[in-house]
């Protein structure tokens, strides 16, 4: 039935959303040292020069700063009175999911923090 069938994709979009929140607090640091990462994204050609810390600690923290801003009442209760729990759950993993394309497609580190913002507001 479609409530069965509803109720099937949300235990699976939040399961996906569970695994990839855990793997995107884990990946970055790797990331950011990559030199493919370092020349198509940070723009720095010799793959010795490191990025620097405060892009780096921004990098990594824009994703918190996501997390935070809809972990305020305002924002969390209105997707849980107006949308319920189920459809707060879909959402989230589509915002999640959108964040994630944006920072595979990001050439530049503003793209990078935008992505990482998104994906972290799914939280």
């Amino acid at each position: 039935s479609a409530v069965n069938c509803k109720t099937v994709t949300s235990a699976v979009l939040s399961a996906l959303g569970a695994f990839l929140f855990g793997l995107d607090i884990g990946y970055i640091a790797p990331i950011l040292e990559c030199a493919s990462f370092k020349r198509d994204v940070a723009h720095i050609t010799d793959p010795k020069v490191k990025i620097s810390d405060a892009v780096e600690g921004f990098v990594v923290g824009s994703f918190s700063i996501g997390c935070i801003v809809t972990s305020f009442p305002v924002v969390s209760g209105y997707f849980m009175e107006e949308w319920g729990r189920r459809d707060s759950i879909i959402i989230g993993t589509a915002t999640f999911l959108v964040g994630c394309v944006i920072q595979v497609c990001a050439g530049t580190i503003n793209m990078m923090l935008a992505g990482r913002f998104i994906a972290g507001m799914s939280i």
